[in-house]
């Protein structure tokens, strides 16, 4: 009996290592964003560099502790070549219920002190593209192909997605 538990537990953690490198390896969907400037910044532009976009909304109740922890590893990971985005998923539809103007995610970013391009998804085209469902996530982009997603910012994370330093700690070596 035992024998039998321990080869069912080997096969669970066989399938489990299985399906992460499946997903791992995915593929990243191709995205074409505007920032809050006007710009538009594009996975083809970016292509070859290592990309960290949080797609996140000013209606999330930790978004502002959330993008210090963005920002602080922004300060720590951009100097070695790695691109930072918040991605808001606000509307642009004045009187719609998450509506925010550019102006409103400008001084939004500019309160919290984010210093990275903030981008818009109005129509969360690219977040459901990536098979997102959850604020906020980081996503992780390195060679074209998914190499993290991290839903959720709890605040006993102390510094702050530790397991987005780990990542990206591994993607640089």
């Amino acid at each position: 009996m035992k024998k039998n538990m321990k080869t069912k537990l080997a096969l669970t953690m066989f399938v489990l290592m299985v399906s992460v490198v499946a997903i791992l390896a995915q593929q990243a969907p191709q995205f074409s964003l505007r920032s809050t400037e006007g710009r538009t910044v594009s996975s083809a532009e970016l292509r070859g560099k290592i990309i960290v976009m949080s797609f996140g909304s000013t209606t999330v109740p930790l978004t502002a502790k959330e993008l210090v922890a963005l920002q602080k590893q922004a300060d720590r990971y951009s100097p070695r070549g790695v691109q930072f985005f918040w991605v808001s998923v606000n509307s642009d539809k004045s009187g719609a219920r998450a509506y925010a103007s550019d102006a409103d995610l400008q001084a939004f970013a500019q309160k919290v002190n984010l210093r990275v391009p903030v981008l818009r998804d109005p129509d969360q085209q690219t977040y459901k593209a990536f098979g997102l469902d959850g604020l906020p996530t980081v996503v992780i982009i390195n060679d074209g192909k998914i190499a993290l997603k991290h839903v959720g910012f709890g605040t006993d994370q102390g510094e702050g997605y530790s397991e987005i330093a780990k990542a990206l700690d591994q993607l640089l070596k």
